[in-house]
């Protein structure tokens, strides 16, 4: 199945961090039940500790002084742990400013924990938390789900996506310990359930037949009846292109990468966005959730990372020239199912071998090597390897490919942390290919 798919699954977990991967927070009628702690305070002091066998690494005591306790604490102070900053997604708390904080109970051993995940914030910009805080009644009449549907298309064309807006009259079901509850998004592709009661849920989304319903269900949690859960989905056409590659004697072609390419990229010599497929032990690919537009199929449409069976560059339905390739045409959500795509005979494969010397002429051991396109530099195609213990290398390439070899070293004990480069390159590879030689250059020589 096609591989550009992204998924709007949602999850009711937190904010965004430059190091760290975090989904937004949600409003605080959300946040609220899904910490165990909502407090307002004022940084006291801010103190480094030792790590522990959860989390190994140094983190930060902060102490709180503690103006008014929401939930889940009590008394004058508080204290909580959060990560020093950078991919820990520790909060940067400073002393003597106030903040709403977020957090969690950790359940080894009890402490309040938090970070730029949760909806922790300094309390000048904490206006709609609290007043959502004060007005909490001391129960509710049932929790809320509601969300926003919006359409959105990949375009490989241009390499970005194009939002087209809301969806109305998308049907969304909600699952659980209630009754099964159905609704529809309006104009504004917004849907809502409310009054319902505290439980776990499974909410499905169920689009028009022209768009499809991958990644359009999700699991949620309401902890109170006073809580709200916000689900928002993101949908796309479902457009399907089909068929089945044959190898050279006409027998299924298992296991081979195919791709398809928006014709308007086909002579781009820069990165171009394909969306990438393999075929099944029958050879039967498919490739879903295609935008409208006019696309080429084949393999090795563009230069990748090698590894297996490399082709040479082959269009559908078989062809090396991009005159003779058949463009296939999709709508909105329409299917073609293709005639059999025929494949050449693959790339023979052979060891490229060679060595790393440095500038005395001696080998070189722990060097890095690798490869990369001899006609764009910037494309890498073999991973990275060290030099043996001799400095020798083997990769493994392809006739009729270019390629260009570079290496490089960290000089021991460099305060500047320089390194030695060398490059060899490009070159075709052929039966005949010789190992070859990359002479570390010294950063200052250069």
């Amino acid at each position: 199945m096609g591989q550009l798919a992204v998924v709007f699954a949602v999850t009711l977990f937190p904010g965004r961090a430059d190091a760290c991967s975090c989904m937004p927070s949600g409003p605080p009628c959300q946040s609220l039940f899904q910490v165990d702690a909502v407090f307002a305070g004022t940084v006291k002091t801010i103190s480094q500790i030792e790590g522990t066998s959860d989390s190994p690494f140094p983190r930060l005591l902060v102490v709180f002084a503690m103006e008014r306790a929401y939930r889940g604490v009590q008394g004058t102070t508080a204290e909580v742990v959060t990560g020093r900053g950078g991919g820990d997604c520790g909060y940067e708390f400073r002393q003597g400013e106030r903040y709403l904080v977020y957090a969690y109970r950790n359940s080894s051993n009890s402490r309040l924990t938090t970070g730029i995940c949760s909806r922790t914030r300094p309390i000048v910009d904490a206006a709609e938390d609290l007043r959502y805080l004060e007005a909490l009644p001391p129960s509710g009449a049932g929790a809320r789900v509601y969300g926003t549907i919006t359409h959105w298309e990949r375009d490989l064309a241009t390499g970005q996506p194009h939002r087209y807006g809301p969806v109305p009259f998308v049907h969304v079901v909600l699952s659980g310990p209630s009754p099964i509850a159905d609704a529809q998004t309006d104009d504004q592709g917004r849907y809502e359930f409310a009054g319902i009661a505290p439980g776990k849920y499974e909410l499905q989304v169920i689009p028009p037949g022209t768009f499809s319903s991958k990644y359009l269900q999700s699991k949620i949690e309401l902890r109170d009846a006073r809580a709200c859960a916000v689900a928002d989905f993101g949908v796309r056409y479902n457009g399907r292109i089909s068929g089945a590659a044959l190898d050279m004697d006409g027998k299924p072609a298992a296991g081979i990468a195919l791709e398809v390419m928006a014709v308007e990229r086909v002579d781009a010599t820069g990165p171009v966005e394909t969306v990438t497929t393999t075929t099944d032990s029958g050879g039967y690919f498919e490739f879903s959730e295609m935008s409208p537009g006019q696309y080429v199929v084949g393999v090795s449409l563009q230069r990748k990372m090698e590894a297996g069976i490399v082709y040479p560059r082959t269009f559908y339905p078989g062809t090396s020239a991009v005159r003779d390739a058949i463009v296939v045409n999709i709508g909105e959500g329409n299917r073609q199912q293709l005639e059999p795509l025929r494949l050449p005979a693959a790339r023979q494969s052979r060891e490229l071998t060679g060595i790393v010397v440095g500038s005395d002429g001696h080998p070189v051991s722990g060097a890095w090597v690798s490869l990369v396109d001899g006609e764009a530099r910037w494309r890498q195609v073999a991973l990275g390897i060290k030099t043996d213990s001799d400095g020798r290398f083997t990769f493994v390439v392809y006739d009729g490919l270019s390629y260009t070899a570079k290496a490089w070293y960290d000089i021991p004990a460099d305060p500047k942390h320089r390194q030695a480069n060398a490059s060899v390159g490009p070159f075709v590879v052929t039966p005949t290919i010789a190992p070859l030689q990359l002479s570390l250059v010294p950063p200052n020589d250069r």
